[in-house]
Formats: C-alpha cells, structure tokens, sequence
C-alpha cells in the first residue's frame, strides 16, 4: 500500500494574476500558503480486476476509464492503470472551499501513481503534471498556482514567467515571526461550498477587462513580499494587503461575493480585524482573516461560531508517508508509457 499527504494552500496574494491569459503577456506573482491541513490518497493492489474508488462516494467500475471522478479517470489514464486497484481519497476540509482541494487531489493522486512506478517525485514535477492534468487534459479554466502551493510546503513566493516557466522562492520566516502569523490569523468557514471552475470561468475569460485590477494585485504581491522579509513583521499593514486586494477581486465577477459572505467581512472588520479576503475563487469557502488573537473569539461570537481554525504552516509540502510494497502496487503487466514528455 501507499500513502501520500498533500497538504491545503491559503492564497495570501496574487490570485488571478497565475491565469497563462494574464501572465504570459505580463508575467504573475502570487504568495501562496501550505496549511497543516491535508489531503490523503491510498492506493494498493485489490483482489479482483475491477476499480474501487472511494471519496465523498464510491465508485466499483470494471475500469478507470468509467470512472465518474475526472481527475482520477484521467491520471490513471495517463499512466495506463485501467484495472485492479483499490483508491481511497479522504481530506480534512471540505472540498469548494477556497484551499486548492482540487489540485490536492491531483498532487496527491500523481505522487501515488509515480511512487508506484519508481519514479521521482519532486514537487516540482508533481505541480507540474497536475498543471496538465487539470488544465490541459481536463480543461479547467482555472490558474496554476494552486499546484505550486499545495505541492511545496510552508510560505512562498510563485513567479509565473512569460515563458510560461514557474519559479518558486521559499519564504522564510524568523521563528518568532511565523508564530505571530500563525497566532493572529483565523480561517473562517462561510458554510458553503463550490466548484472553482464554476466561479473561474467568468474571471478567465474576463482577464482583459480584469487587467488593470490584476496589475494592481501583482503590485500590492510585491508589496507584501517585501513585508514578509522584514522582521518584526507587520501584520496590521499585511492585513490592509489583503482586504485591498479582495475589494478589487470582488468587481472581477458578479458571483464572487454575496451578501453573506460580505456580511461576514463586515463583521470580522467591525470586531477588530485588520483585514483579510475570501480565499479561492469566490462565491464560498473560507475568509481569511488577520486579527490580533484576543479579539478571536469575540468576533467568532459575533459570526455565530462558524468552523473555524489558524492558518499553521506546513513544513513537507506533499510527502509519501507510507509504503509497503513499493512498485508492487502495480503488476509486471503494466507498463507506464514513457514517450509521455513531463
């Protein structure tokens, strides 16, 4: 058996401007977040020819080309795993919610797949062919970042050149400084949930129209990398970042925000916040708030309580966390086909 964890993002700037619309006319910036937070994929040998695929649901189908879940349809597909395996898919945050579940499943299923074919797994690679997976083989119309952000752990800053190449710089912080962030942010659950291309369709299609708010964003990412290597860090400006940044998200489509989404905002800002934004596409999911810690609970209250949790760095990135077995996952039948150009 395998088993790989591929940990959640919290994109804290830059969004919109890793859409290859965008940046390859004018190059991207995002700062992106890995969460202590995971997504975990098993993967072994099953007894019979058939596929078991289980998630939110379980599919058993004579072969993967059946299977209903297009991610897992399409990268055992890539890799010639049509019969005989048993996958199980399970995460600790609901899928839709703004964290990159959907490309968690893809790094996470990827890293599976490869570790069972001997192959490498940098996570380089591994944001790499989830690239492909979701937005060239799967026509997703979403941006790149999400790949890099839950393949490489901890804080980074991802440049999306004009080549369509992908830099990406960790971000160090000073101890005392990654505890400080860590202490006064709080990741709040709106109670909903979507699919991100649902959202992203209008917002791709619309970078034209959107190009001078994402150049805004691009800079005020710059700005704030250049926060983030300062120390003590400044959390209060940090947290103007990003309520800047997520009131010229909003005007890039009609089904970003709604009222209770902006009511929630409202509410968090009114309780002493110094900022924050809706993670994600938009629509739902979690807000991610910068607020001094003691004034936490209070503004929780005043939400009614909603889910709630900090944002705590990863420090792995995606990682196989189990193996027995190795490359016996896969029979001496099977053959992974190397003509594929990674």
């Amino acid at each position: 058996m395998i088993i790989t964890r591929t940990p959640y993002r919290a994109s804290l700037m830059g969004g919109g401007t890793d859409f290859p619309a965008f940046f390859r006319e004018r190059g991207g910036l995002a700062i992106s977040a890995a969460l202590n937070k995971y997504f975990y994929v098993s993967m072994t040998r099953r007894f019979d020819d058939s596929i078991r695929l289980s998630y939110s649901r379980t599919e058993t189908v004579r072969t993967s080309r059946d299977l209903e879940h297009d991610i897992a349809r399409t990268v055992l597909a890539r890799y010639n795993l049509h019969s005989g395996l048993e996958i199980g898919m399970i995460g600790e945050v609901p899928g839709g919610t703004g964290l990159g579940s959907s490309s968690a499943v893809a790094v996470g299923l990827l890293h599976a797949v490869r570790t069972s074919f001997g192959l490498e797994c940098s996570a380089d690679t591994l944001a790499r062919e989830s690239v492909i997976i979701e937005t060239e083989l799967l026509k997703k119309p979403i941006g790149w970042q999400d790949q890099y952000g839950v393949a490489f752990p901890a804080l980074k800053k991802i440049l999306f050149n004009r080549d369509a190449t992908v830099q990406v710089e960790p971000m160090a912080l000073a101890p005392e400084d990654r505890t400080a962030l860590e202490a006064h942010s709080l990741l709040v659950y709106t109670g909903e949930t979507r699919k991100a291309e649902t959202v992203l369709s209008g917002q791709s299609s619309n970078v034209d129209a959107n190009q001078s708010g994402l150049e805004t964003i691009r800079s005020i990412a710059h700005d704030m990398v250049a926060v983030l290597r300062n120390s003590p860090l400044d959390l209060p400006l940090m947290g103007s970042m990003l309520s800047e940044s997520w009131m010229i998200k909003r005007t890039f489509a009609a089904n970003v925000a709604n009222p209770a989404i902006d009511e929630l905002y409202q509410t968090g800002i009114a309780s002493g916040a110094w900022g924050g934004k809706l993670l994600g596409a938009g629509g739902c999911g979690f807000l991610l708030f910068l607020v001094p810690a003691e004034r936490q609970a209070a503004m929780l209250s005043r939400m009614g309580n909603p889910p709630a949790f900090p944002l705590v760095l990863d420090s792995t990135g995606s990682q196989l966390i189990h193996e027995s077995g190795g490359v016996g996952v896969v029979s001496d039948t099977e053959r992974y086909d190397e003509s594929i150009n990674y």
